[in-house]
């Protein structure tokens, strides 16, 4: 939110326009609500496609300002300052020279070996819980369809075909009253299974004890009933099990080649990173590009690592993938090895449950299979992460 908060946008005819708070909240929770951010507060694929598209459902007092908007939203997974799409390139970018550093591969050996997690928790309180959460939490949107009207002006035809001809004079935002209805076969208990890895039986019985009211909810959009069935039972789910689950290493590791792979991104060339594994990163937030920059600048810092999504730890919700594996000068710091999972708050009354445990499970496993050699912690800012390190 607070990102939004205070930026300068511009509509179609160019007037300016300042996001206040209450369109900041508004934008927000749209993106929670419509899947373009995670529960890790991070833009999604399906977001990023939406966003690289131009369709991403916003207020209806920042639809004049899309165009604008979808430029902020861009800048967040690019980490980049607002800019035109040609002055960037395709870089190719691949492992340097700081991947081979004896302290980096010593850090690699410390945190690539895999776990199993054992836990244990009531079935039956999680489907009296569930059912509540569903009963009190589940909505469905109407879906809205939009008609906008307008009219051809005089021109030529090449302003025709960059569509700047067409005057819109009027906008109206409508509710679709009728029900989906789709020779598309949903297997509504599997997809609910896959998304939280409980037994068929165990959803069947919670989808049984829901309100009716609830379970027709799912005639206006299946797949966004599954979608939200599947994270409330989550949330429920962990804050039952996060003081009952244990970590048992194993003789798996994530294998170096398959997750430090070479990668094509779009972005703007810039002067190459002396401290990260790569020469280029891209990054999912503002706080991460301040972190980033702040390691860079650090003289405690020997060399770091944004990780990659295919380096993740298992968890009773879903894969989890800490954001930082960092290197500190052992000649200046008391605890060389860290690695962060970056967020805009260092209030655990911020997150949701399912992020809650997700990090705890993380702690759970870091000291599982480094005999507690390396430090795993959420950190808001590079400033807070000196204070958890203690520097000598």
């Amino acid at each position: 939110m607070e990102y939004f908060l205070g930026k300068v946008v511009k509509n179609e005819k160019g007037d300016e326009h300042r996001i206040d708070d209450l369109e900041a909240k508004q934008l927000n929770k749209f993106l929670y609500k419509n899947d373009i951010l995670d529960d890790e507060d991070k833009i999604t694929k399906e977001g990023r496609e939406l966003i690289e598209q131009g369709k991403v459902p916003l207020p209806e007092a920042l639809e004049s300002f899309r165009e604008s908007v979808t430029q902020l939203l861009k800048a967040v997974y690019t980490g980049e300052a607002l800019m035109p799409e040609n002055d960037r390139e395709t870089i190719v970018v691949r492992t340097n020279k700081n991947f081979k550093k004896k302290e980096f591969q010593e850090l690699w050996n410390k945190i690539n070996l895999k776990t199993i997690y054992e836990v244990q928790f009531n079935s039956e309180k999680l489907i009296t819980d569930s059912t509540i959460k569903i009963n009190a939490d589940l909505h469905i949107a109407d879906r809205i369809y939009q008609v906008k009207t307008g009219e051809l002006e005089d021109g030529s035809m090449a302003d025709m075909k960059e569509g700047t001809l067409f005057k819109e004079i009027n906008s109206e935002n409508n509710r679709i009253k009728t029900n989906i209805y789709t020779d598309t076969v949903y297997d509504i208990v599997g997809e609910i299974v896959n998304a939280t890895n409980l037994t068929r039986k165990t959803v069947v019985a919670i989808l049984k004890s829901i309100k009716q009211e609830k379970f027709v909810l799912v005639r206006k959009n299946p797949e966004e009933f599954i979608a939200k069935c599947g994270k409330l039972i989550n949330e429920v789910k962990a804050s039952m099990i996060i003081n009952n689950i244990v970590y048992h290493k194993t003789e798996e590791r994530h294998d170096s080649k398959t997750v430090f792979t070479n990668d094509k991104y779009s972005m703007r060339q810039s002067d190459p990173l002396t401290k990260h594994i790569y020469d280029y990163l891209t990054t999912d937030s503002g706080v991460e590009t301040r972190f980033a920059a702040a390691l860079e600048n650090s003289t405690e810092v020997t060399v770091y690592a944004k990780l990659p999504k295919s380096f993740y730890i298992t968890t009773p919700v879903a894969n989890y993938s800490p954001d930082w594996a960092i290197v500190f000068d052992k000649e200046k710091v008391r605890e060389i090895y860290f690695v962060a999972e970056t967020k805009g708050s260092d209030s655990d009354q911020d997150l949701r449950e399912i992020e809650r445990l997700k990090i705890h499970c993380a702690k759970v496993h870091f000291n599982e299979i480094s005999d507690k050699e390396v430090t795993f912690d959420r950190v808001s800012s590079y400033d807070k992460l000196l204070e958890i390190i203690e520097l000598r």
